[in-house]
């Protein structure tokens, strides 16, 4: 394979017609020595061209004069795509390269991956960090965490009446939007696909226009059919490919709805699996995984219904670029730190979509050295958005926000608006 060749530095003939030095560099090479083409390199170069035009002139009977017009027709179209990409979206020869199209194969990224600017965000602003309140009379709050971002409560697209009383205390404040819309459901119903795409679309760009988020996120959780979204991956993606459409239309960046945070290690522990890793997969899933949850999984590791989320997970995954997403969007709940780097490289890896978080959080804990880690790596990987849920919530984990009812900061609010303070302020 190329990354072999890569890797041992030979050089295999190209149909008995250019057979480089082992000596020679590729231009692809990551070292700075490796940049700059040897003398071997190009005297092989040399003679290999030399040796085609011959073989054109004595097979076809082209004048010359049409051959050496192809060739450098041929290398300015290589260099081109080789050095641009051509588009937003099409990968550059590196990536097509480096990047393993075998669903499951978690090569690393390297970490210097140049990633989408935000929407009406000057370059010198490198806060990725949001807060989620639950409350319109809190909002006030995000300014005191120093937090830049503010996700409010979703908008039902079916029960739209022109109003976001979140929206409207955040933007008044400064803030900027991470606006998670879902088509209908709410106080614990999850949401059925749109029936009619075309009402979906119009009524969306009514709340996009009056909204102007950084970030359009399309449903919530998308992968608890019980909770959030009843309707299958194909039906995720249509209306995601739909949500889209509209956002990008108006200038606007979009994302999935976020999958769950355990789900998420799952996947990745699964990932490690299907490479052979068994004993990693496993060791990430004890360090990720509540301790419930761990044990269940210890309990029947080839659960039907275990099966069913990873093959529900990967669907969704699969399908997130082609329907026109800008970020694969992702929920965090685990206080180890390296874990979320594995769980990005694998995202990033499986999507090739670069990652962000609308909801970070704790669970059972306020602990502030989670917060400062979570913040660090975070900082650290370059997600360019990064909301961190605030709310308290008795179930499904038992989440714990930054704040007390009264509204003052806790231990955990502390860090977070420290850390920002001294990173970034």
């Amino acid at each position: 394979t190329y990354t072999n060749w890569r890797a041992d530095k030979t050089a295999q003939p190209l149909v008995g017609v250019l057979s480089l030095p082992k000596t020679a560099h590729w231009l692809g090479d990551e070292t700075p020595a490796n940049r700059r083409p040897s003398v071997a390199y190009l005297s092989g170069i040399l003679r290999g061209i030399t040796r085609s035009f011959r073989l054109c002139y004595n097979i076809f009977g082209l004048p010359m004069r049409y051959i050496i017009f192809f060739v450098l027709v041929l290398i300015a179209l290589i260099f081109l795509l080789r050095f641009t990409g051509l588009g937003e979206n099409r990968p550059t020869f590196r990536s097509i390269f480096r990047r393993s199209e075998i669903p499951g194969r978690t090569i690393p990224l390297p970490r210097n991956r140049t990633r989408p600017t935000p929407i009406n965000s000057s370059p010198s602003s490198t806060n990725p960090f949001g807060v989620m309140l639950g409350n319109s009379s809190k909002v006030s709050i995000a300014k005191d965490l120093n937090a830049v971002y503010y996700r409010p409560t979703s908008i039902f697209i079916e029960s739209w009446n022109d109003s976001c009383l979140e929206c409207d205390a955040a933007l008044s404040s400064g803030l900027k939007l991470i606006l998670t819309v879902r088509n209908n459901g709410g106080n614990q119903q999850p949401t059925t696909p749109p029936s009619d795409l075309s009402a979906y679309k119009k009524t969306l760009s009514q709340i996009l226009d009056k909204y102007r988020p950084e970030v359009l996120v399309v449903e919530n959780e998308e992968n608890s059919q019980a909770l959030f979204y009843t309707g299958s991956s194909k039906e995720y993606h249509g209306q995601l490919k739909a949500a889209c459409e509209v956002a990008h239309s108006k200038g606007i960046k979009c994302a999935n709805g976020g999958l769950v945070s355990s789900l998420v290690a799952i996947l990745v522990a699964d990932s490690y699996k299907r490479q052979g890793q068994n004993e990693k997969g496993e060791e990430y899933l004890k360090r990720t995984l509540r301790q419930d949850l761990y044990q269940q999984y210890i309990k029947d590791p080839n659960s039907p219904r275990l099966t069913d989320q990873i093959t529900r997970g990967r669907g969704l995954l699969s399908g997130y670029k082609a329907a026109g997403a800008d970020y694969i969007n992702f929920h965090w709940y685990i206080a180890d730190s390296p874990a979320l780097e594995e769980a990005v490289n694998f995202l990033e890896n499986y999507t090739d979509l670069p990652a962000m978080s609308n909801e970070v959080g704790q669970q059972q804990n306020t602990d502030p050295n989670q917060v400062t880690k979570i913040m660090q790596k975070i900082v650290d990987l370059q997600l360019p958005f990064a909301v961190w849920f605030s709310i308290d919530i008795s179930i499904f984990g038992e989440a714990k926000g930054l704040t007390n009812p009264d509204g003052s900061l806790r231990a955990n609010g502390e860090a977070f608006r420290d850390f920002i303070s001294a990173k970034f302020q």
